[in-house]
């Protein structure tokens, strides 16, 4: 989880790559220098012309995303789970700096601090290898600890853990939890319940957790009292059509705007972004229009939302018109679209065509993300291969020649 301030002009400060030196008259060219884990081999130049899709501008720079294969490696099992059932998204532990998921039917990994390799927690709680995933993933400070919650589509609960030992497991509500009566008599009366995202809310000290693959769509809070982490607060949101904003509420994370925390919600079918309070009252997010959300280009579906350096990262789970019939990463800067990251462009990665999760953290003042694709059986079914798998890629500055 990151607080930052979401879709503001990023600082001057921020340095995503090492400049190369320019000449006048040559091609544009990106170079840069390993800062992880002390290995300072030198990237192989690339034109930027060769993978123009792969580029985002901020700040008047121009960037492009290196694959970097010798970062994120995984276990023969973790991969094998991975490729039959990622449906994923990871998130950074604020004191480790390790990045964490749950890889279904395999267990609980975490990517080391220096992004070489995805590890086995040892001594982990058997429960995370039993079928539960983490379709959202939220690490969090808690009392002077950290904590790690994961919502589980597969087992339709959320779980808070601390490191392995699991400390909560939130099953559906029961709908006598809430200060929203028609989200009470949705679940009193039986309602489907599947998180789909969870976040902390630092000020607000609740988690919000958002259900978009159910009737009701809602975004529910759970706080820690009495010593148990309850359903309790607030809870709003509604499918469109039913009075509501939703077409899947499916991706959450927390942002800082205007100085308030602000619950930011990836709305997947219409390809909308939302701002709330933490009572849910609705925020215009910079970018918005007039209804509050920000419209991303025809044909989007956020899964989720990665927030690093003042700028959104949003991985689609299908093509857009302009990126070859497989799903990009869109960058964003103050709601606009800036650039693209195309996991599938890339050798090795062909098979990446679905965006499900992206996790970007900073390192030594490098900017990477953590690509996380969902396999579609009925594609792979019908002969279309595509699997769930992760990469690493690093943001390099391209410098005209």
């Amino acid at each position: 989880m990151k607080i930052c301030a979401f879709f503001l002009a990023p600082v001057t400060l921020v340095l995503l790559g090492v400049t190369a030196s320019a000449h006048e008259g040559h091609s544009h060219h990106v170079q840069g220098e390993k800062t992880v884990a002390g290995d300072q081999r030198t990237f192989t130049t690339v034109l930027l012309e060769t993978l123009p899709d792969n580029s985002f501008s901020m700040n008047e720079k121009t960037y492009t995303w290196k694959h970097r294969d010798d970062l994120g490696g995984q276990s023969e099992a973790m991969s094998k789970a991975a490729i039959g059932g990622l449906h994923n998204n990871a998130d950074e532990d604020p004191e480790t700096q390790e990045v964490v998921t749950v890889v279904a039917n395999h267990g609980l990994v975490t990517l080391q601090a220096d992004l070489k390799e995805w590890t086995l927690l040892e001594n982990q709680d058997p429960y995370f290898a039993k079928g539960m995933n983490a379709h959202g993933t939220d690490c969090f400070q808690f009392d002077d600890e950290v904590l790690w919650a994961f919502s589980s589509t597969n087992t339709r609960e959320v779980v808070i853990a601390k490191r392995g030992e699991i400390l909560a497991r939130l099953p559906k509500p029961t709908g006598d939890e809430f200060e929203n009566e028609v989200v009470n008599q949705y679940y009193r009366d039986g309602g489907a319940f599947s998180p789909c995202d969870v976040v902390w809310l630092p000020k607000a000290e609740s988690l919000v957790v958002v259900t978009g693959y159910t009737p009701g769509d809602y975004a529910l809070t759970a706080k820690f009292i009495d010593g148990q982490w309850k359903w309790s607060g607030p809870a709003w949101g509604g499918k469109v059509g039913k009075g509501g904003p939703f077409q899947t509420a499916h991706g959450v994370e927390v942002a800082t705007i205007d100085g308030k925390e602000t619950v930011i919600v990836a709305s997947r079918g219409h390809g909308r972004i939302y701002g709330f309070d933490a009572n849910g009252d609705a925020v215009s997010l910079p970018g918005a229009n007039e209804q509050k959300f920000i419209a991303l280009p025809e044909g989007s579906n956020p899964c989720n939302v990665s927030l690093t350096n003042d700028s959104a990262f949003l991985p689609l789970l299908n093509s857009l018109s302009t990126t070859n019939g497989v799903a990009p990463v869109l960058v964003m800067v103050d709601g606009s679209v800036v650039g693209n990251l195309i996991p599938a462009s890339y050798d090795g990665l062909e098979y990446m065509h679905h965006m499900h999760g992206v996790c970007t953290v900073t390192r030594d003042g490098e900017l990477f993300a953590i690509a996380l694709s969902w396999p579609n059986g009925g594609e792979n079914r019908n002969g279309k291969r595509n699997d769930g798998q992760t990469a690493v890629f690093q943001a390099v500055e391209v410098v005209e020649h």
